[in-house]
């Protein structure tokens, strides 16, 4: 049986936990996975295949704009001033420093949305390249490009999600190293498989 979609993993997963009384909980095991495996602490899934871009405006004299309801984490930050695009270079929340008046935005910041150093003087159209949480796996949505290049890695993330809810350390503790090898390895080949776009020129660090 080929792990390629929503139903064949949700058979593999009672097939590998060997357990037959788990279906009511297949969908929180993936929910678990999905989770940690985006957001965990110790290694988040980050390919190619998760890389967006949000084309928006800056509000003139509004410092703040919202992210991406996708949003997970940004590769670039680019702003188009007089039809030349530059990059927004991040600060963390605490190297911000806050500037009066109004200009082209040098840095912005994450919080639970991006802050700007200093008030935009005009509607600036922003391309923000991030990294875009997928859409849930479910009867509607049943495969992405995450299932079908690294199945592992759902597999065991849904296996330790599995042998959580069963209370089986030993199982518990094998199937998340196992899920981290498999999202580190993820990383790994795609970051080895990337040769880049076509060049685009980009002034970097404009000084407004």
């Amino acid at each position: 049986m080929a792990l390629n979609n929503y139903e064949n993993l949700k058979q593999a997963v009672e097939d590998w936990g060997h357990r037959d009384d788990v279906s009511a909980y297949l969908d929180d095991f993936i929910a678990v996975c999905e989770t940690e495996m985006y957001t965990g602490t110790n290694v988040q899934i980050r390919v190619r295949s998760m890389v967006t871009t949000e084309t928006s405006a800056m509000s003139a004299s509004v410092q703040y704009q919202a992210l991406p309801t996708d949003y997970l984490e940004t590769k670039r930050f680019d702003v188009t001033v007089s039809d030349e695009k530059y990059t927004i270079d991040y600060r963390t929340p605490t190297q911000m420093e806050l500037r009066s008046g109004t200009a082209v935005p040098a840095y912005y910041t994450i919080t639970n949305q991006i802050e700007y150093d200093i008030q935009p003087d005009q509607a600036y159209v922003t391309n923000i390249i991030h990294y875009a949480r997928l859409t849930t796996l479910d009867s509607t949505n049943t495969t992405n490009s995450i299932l079908t290049d690294y199945p592992t890695v759902y597999l065991y993330g849904c296996l330790w999600a599995l042998s959580q809810y069963v209370n089986n350390d030993e199982d518990e503790a094998k199937y998340y190293q196992k899920f981290i090898a498999a999202i580190s390895g993820a990383n790994m080949a795609d970051s080895n498989g990337d040769y880049g776009v076509a060049s685009q020129k980009v002034r970097r660090g404009r000084n407004p």
